[in-house]
């Protein structure tokens, strides 16, 4: 394996890497939202929903757009359930799950066909 393709091979997972980020950070201001009391927490919300921003139109810089878009909204989505489920006391659903586990299918179809 060549340096060259080496090193494209980094920056693209990289470029990947900023998504996770923005996920989480989309999960975090779209869970402010609802959950928000303070200045201090509006606060953190706002940085939050900018980071996201920025983080994915960084990823957009380097990958398809339809692609960091469609990952961006689904670990987005998925997360959100997730930390209701987890953190503030939303009833678990099995269909819920069930569509869940589809829209991470495709998240990561669409991953693999555009490395």
């Amino acid at each position: 394996m060549s340096r060259t393709y080496r090193d494209r091979l980094f920056r693209l997972r990289a470029r990947w890497g900023l998504l996770p980020l923005a996920g989480l950070a989309e999960v975090g201001w779209a869970s402010g939202l609802k959950h928000a009391d303070s200045p201090l927490e509006w606060g953190l919300t706002v940085g939050l929903a900018v980071a996201s921003l920025w983080l994915a139109s960084r990823a957009v810089r380097y990958l398809p757009t339809s692609t960091v878009y469609t990952v961006f909204v689904g670990m987005g989505a998925a997360g959100t359930v997730i930390a209701d489920w987890l953190l503030f006391g939303v009833a678990f659903q099995w269909p819920v799950l069930g569509c869940l586990v589809l829209l991470m299918v495709g998240v990561i179809g669409l991953q693999q066909v555009s490395a």
